[in-house]
């Protein structure tokens, strides 16, 4: 249990640190901190009970698309900003690396599997993401409060 919280707190501090490198506007740190952690918290718990990467993967991008366009339409700023860093924790680096290094040092049937498992959570990404933008805009909750705000005003 202890495990889980430092990794979500690493995940939280992680995308943190990647939307500074991104140069996100301050005041958004801490929301895609918080998106990131969620994201990876979803991961994590998936894999806890369902033994299954790319599953898992799909299913937090989703999770992650869907906090980024709530943030998105909460604080009027583009999705991408926390999108992009959210997403941080879910691409599959060390793979990618271990792919490349048992490549080079010629064991190709592990590099060939690594680099099979590595594409298939990279299409897990962008399938997820992809669905998520399809929503419709009516599925996000900030949407109709500032839908809801502007008629008022009206």
């Amino acid at each position: 249990m202890i495990n889980i919280l430092f990794q979500i707190l690493a995940g939280f501090l992680g995308t943190i640190s990647f939307a500074v490198l991104f140069e996100v506007p301050r005041r958004y740190y801490v929301h895609c901190g918080m998106i990131g952690a969620c994201g990876w918290f979803i991961y994590l718990l998936i894999m806890q009970f369902w033994v299954a990467p790319v599953a898992a993967t799909f299913i937090a991008s989703l999770v992650l698309i869907y906090l980024s366009r709530e943030a998105s339409f909460a604080l009027k700023a583009p999705v991408t900003i926390f999108l992009i860093c959210g997403i941080f924790c879910l691409v599959p680096g060390m793979g990618i690396y271990n792919f490349t290094y048992n490549f080079f040092i010629g064991d190709s049937l592990k590099a060939a599997h690594l680099g099979v498992q590595v594409l298939k959570i990279a299409i897990a990404i962008a399938v997820g993401i992809t669905v998520g933008y399809e929503l419709s805009p009516k599925f996000f909750y900030s949407y109709h409060k500032m839908k809801k705000n502007k008629n008022s005003l009206s």
